[in-house]
């Protein structure tokens, strides 16, 4: 690829992160026919090949890409048309951060909460307080850009932006359709050879506990009943997620395989739901053992799995951001 169209075709990528998908295509055809004209014309000035020094020049005239893709987007918004692409930027780049670091802080409460009502109770808590997060945040950042679109036209001036180099844009990525098929084989192995060791627990404690099952001999502890309810949820859980491993060596599974793999997420974080409804994991028959020891065993038994529970959370809302968080910004730029 020579120079021209590499850097071209950059500029060109990095615009079309910002554009709808219904439109993408469209709008970069129509810059790449107009700026590659720019870009013919400039080296029949030159009666030479441009180089990439010739060429940043006419992108930097032409716009920061972010910039650019805003201009082929309906002129609805809040803020006026020259801080209005930067006040879009910050609510999609900051909006999800916050809201995360807000669901965190109110979800801290789980590890408090000792009955299986007061962690549902606490857990639809602070899902119901996302949205007046929301709100708040909305409000605060839409102010600070309101008192700055005041200040910019009460005072006639000019937004004093540092110059951007399109030299320093990513490289094209290759367009990949999913992922290899020697990729898929590995990951259905390692999870048959997982769904072995977790199958070969029972038998061997040590798998599971490490050197904690001395711990356990010492206090002549138990597993208490609701380690077989839950040793059961899991392996269902990983027998599906084994077959929808083994449907996703065919590629027309592709279509239904993040759903999928959501849904199986979801049902692991049921699993740890599941030994939150009790606050005695190990139970002993020795009268001789110490009821402290085995008080603590239990409580930080109860706190591993909130812990547990609040990353399974966590990881659950990144993994669903990642793969619709894109569709919903483009949705939401059309706006």
């Amino acid at each position: 690829m020579n120079p021209n169209t590499d850097l071209l075709a950059r500029y060109l990528q990095a615009i079309g992160e910002h554009l709808p998908a219904s439109t993408c295509e469209d709008v970069l055809a129509e810059l790449r026919a107009n700026l590659q004209a720019q870009l013919d014309d400039r080296a029949e000035e030159l009666n030479r090949p441009l180089t990439d020094a010739d060429i940043a020049p006419i992108l930097q005239q032409h716009g920061r890409p972010f910039v650019v893709a805003t201009r082929y987007l309906p002129q609805q918004y809040l803020i006026g048309p020259v801080l209005f692409p930067y006040y879009l930027m910050i609510l999609r780049k900051v909006t999800p951060f916050a809201l995360l670091a807000c669901f965190l802080a109110q979800s801290s409460n789980l590890l408090y909460a000792h009955t299986f009502p007061d962690i549902l109770r606490t857990f639809g808590l602070s899902l119901a307080q996302l949205f007046p997060d929301l709100l708040l945040i909305l409000f605060w950042i839409t102010l600070s850009f309101v008192i700055a679109e005041y200040a910019y036209n009460k005072n006639n001036a000019s937004l004093s932006i540092p110059t951007w180099n399109p030299n320093k844009l990513p490289r094209v990525r290759p367009r990949f359709n999913g992922k290899s098929r020697a990729s898929r084989i590995a990951e259905l192995i390692f999870h048959a050879c997982f769904l072995l060791y977790v199958l070969a627990i029972p038998s061997h404690l040590y798998l599971f506990l490490g050197p904690g099952v001395i711990y356990l001999h010492r206090l002549s502890a138990h597993f208490a009943p609701i380690w077989h309810t839950f040793y059961i949820a899991f392996v269902i859980v990983l027998g599906f997620q084994l077959a929808a491993k083994i449907l996703a060596l065919n590629p027309t599974f592709d279509s239904w395989r993040i759903p999928f793999d959501l849904l199986t997420k979801l049902a692991s974080i049921g699993c740890t739901v599941i030994m939150l409804t009790t606050h005695t994991y190990f139970f002993s028959t020795d009268p001789a053992v110490s009821h402290t020891l085995l008080f603590v065993a239990n409580y930080w038994m109860g706190m591993s799995v909130r812990i547990v529970l609040l990353i399974g959370l966590v990881a659950l809302l990144i993994e669903t951001w990642k793969h619709y968080g894109p569709t919903l910004r483009s949705r939401s730029l059309a706006f």
